[in-house]
């Protein structure tokens, strides 16, 4: 008498006879017309069951896939500021009409070094360093702390040492029409030998481009004289003292541009009339985050406090 495990084992091959020869089957013969026949990944045949998943024959191995290529960046667009064409471009507050866009995106900083020299008529020339440090809160507000000219050559109290902190806050870029818009103020620290009192300044900048590759630029700003610097006279400085002017640059490639610049502004002290100063000025890329910078001021007047001739360079780094 047959078993019932011997009769289930029978029944058992005799179902799975037929499913290894339709797999063989379709080992062998392919189908001719393409996409009839589902394939896996690999090229290689792929079982299907009607209203099922299908399953493949091979083992699935890594694929590479070729990265889309990169667009190219417009001519006009900034590594450090964005695909914008309206953005910074080096014309900081070095010289005397700055733009207005934010020397520095959020979390960057920028340390600027500046030798400066100037002569008068009917004083001594003047001349040092001058230190700063920037650094990006936001991609349009940037703090500043500024250690001004250490005056060299000369003995006595000359103020050497002293701070200045400075708040930039661009509020808004280009448009069609609308220029660029930013204000900035400025606070002098008595932290100098022999100084004493706080100034405060307040500027307003605007910027648009005119043309391609040429930009306009105008400046005004109020101070507020309390104290002054060790080596000068408080009670000869004008309280309230104010300037104004326009500026332009032209861009000669992505790393050099050029520019010029007009101000006049109220005298430093009593008794004097107004400064009228030109100024020339070139920025130059020399490193990806390196930057040269040149300006030669001539004086219009003849006035005293005007300087007939003065010139400075500046390097700066950021990171």
């Amino acid at each position: 008498m047959i078993s019932r495990s011997y009769c289930a084992s029978l029944l058992v091959l005799l179902l799975a006879a037929p499913l290894a020869l339709a797999q063989q089957s379709l080992l062998d013969y392919p189908p001719k017309t393409p996409g009839t026949q589902p394939r896996d990944s690999h090229g290689s045949p792929a079982l299907a069951f009607a209203g099922g998943p299908t399953f493949s024959l091979t083992q699935d191995t890594p694929t590479t896939q070729k990265a889309p290529p990169k667009e190219p960046r417009g001519k006009d667009a900034s590594p450090e500021h964005g695909e914008s064409p309206f953005h910074y471009r080096e014309i900081s507050d070095f010289f005397n009409i700055r733009e207005a866009y934010s020397n520095v995106t959020q979390g960057e900083w920028e340390f600027e070094t500046t030798f400066e020299w100037e002569t008068k008529s009917g004083s001594s020339d003047s001349y040092g360093p001058v230190f700063s440090l920037k650094y990006g809160i936001t991609d349009t507000f940037h703090a500043e702390l500024e250690v001004e000219q250490i005056t060299l050559g000369q003995g006595g109290d000359q103020g050497n040492g002293e701070l200045a902190l400075i708040l930039f806050k661009e509020w808004w870029k280009e448009a069609e029409i609308l220029p660029a818009f930013a204000t900035w103020g400025e606070m002098r620290i008595p932290s100098g030998q022999g100084s004493s009192g706080v100034d405060g300044e307040l500027h307003f900048n605007v910027t648009k481009t005119l043309l391609p590759n040429f930009r306009g630029h105008f400046e005004g700003f109020i101070e507020t004289a309390n104290g002054a610097r060790g080596g000068e006279d408080e009670d000869l400085r004008r309280a309230f003292q104010w300037g104004v002017g326009p500026g332009f640059d032209y861009s000669f490639s992505d790393d050099t541009i050029a520019a010029v610049n007009y101000l006049m502004r109220s005298s430093e002290e009593y008794g004097h009339h107004n400064q009228n100063i030109l100024q020339l000025g070139l920025a130059q890329r020399i490193a990806q985050n390196q930057h040269l910078k040149f300006a030669v001021d001539v004086g219009l007047d003849g006035a005293d406090e005007t300087p007939n001739l003065g010139a400075k360079i500046l390097w700066s780094i950021e990171w």
